[in-house]
């Protein structure tokens, strides 16, 4: 019976000590599913008020808001030549930053000078050209810096190596350069567009949903409303659930996910050439 009585003393000592680390996980918990509740919250209001509220409204006059000047990347065609036509409708004068190369390669297929292609354009020529630019723009206080990133940023993305790490670069780039220059009245923002339907080959699958994969001009259209009003963004309503699904993707599925989207595109791809 001692026996008994000094277990039972015991397992209620010890369910009283659990009690409380059970209490503290439990506000632990609480505070975790609060804090996540929130962030997608701000996130769903962030969508509304970048890509809906905008286009109840009038339409912003760019010119007197950043001058008549403005800095686009990506711009040899899809959502680059678009967005600078959709900036020039709006009497803007554009200063254009181009490429026109293949993405979808193995990393060891691409070709040393497709490598330096993808550099020189996306790191260099982007950054270098920002330079030559921007002190005008400093001096008249006014200017819009536009880089078109792209959503393979977001992650690792494998089959696109290096084509997504310049992107990245750009995606850096911007938003760091928004801070150092913000206070001198240029705005500087980065466009991390997903799929958009341009006139390249081996996207079909998906040009079936517009509503998913806008047309370049349709994209630009969305895009530009958010121009003054957010330093980074996707630029169009449904890319930004795409980024907030990526945003909140482990890792190794992000990866793994593109792994499967790339090799279908990059065997409809290589069909198209036979």
């Amino acid at each position: 019976m001692a026996a008994v009585d000094s277990f039972y003393l015991l397992y209620r000592e010890i369910a009283r000590s659990c009690n409380c680390y059970m209490e503290a996980l439990a506000l632990v918990g609480a505070w975790y599913t609060a804090r996540k509740s929130i962030t997608i919250i701000c996130d769903f209001y962030s969508l509304i008020r970048l890509h809906f509220i905008p286009r109840l409204v009038s339409r912003a006059d760019l010119i007197k808001q950043y001058g008549r000047w403005a800095v686009v990347s990506g711009a040899t065609d899809g959502i680059g030549k678009a967005y600078a036509e959709e900036l020039a409708s709006r009497g803007l004068s554009i200063v254009l930053i181009s490429q026109n190369e293949e993405k979808l390669q193995y990393f060891t297929q691409v070709s040393e000078d497709k490598l330096w292609d993808i550099i020189d354009v996306n790191i260099a020529a982007a950054s270098l050209m920002v330079h030559i630019v921007l002190p005008g723009m400093v001096s008249r206080k006014k200017g819009a810096i536009v880089n078109i990133s792209s959503g393979s940023c977001c992650k690792p993305t494998p089959q696109m190596t290096a084509y997504s790490a310049s992107k990245a670069y750009l995606d850096h780039f911007s938003r760091a350069l928004q801070y150092e220059y913000a206070s001198k009245g240029i705005f500087v923002q980065s466009l991390i567009p997903f799929s958009v339907a341009t006139n390249m080959k081996g996207h079909s699958f998906l040009h079936g949903f517009s509503w998913l994969v806008p047309s370049p001009k349709v994209y630009a259209h969305h895009a530009i409303a958010t121009l003054g009003i957010s330093k980074r963004t996707t630029g169009y309503w449904f890319h930004s659930i795409q980024f907030l699904f990526a945003q909140y993707m482990p890792e190794w599925l992000w990866a793994w996910g593109a792994n499967i989207i790339n090799n279908s595109v990059r065997h409809e791809a290589l069909s198209h050439r036979l």
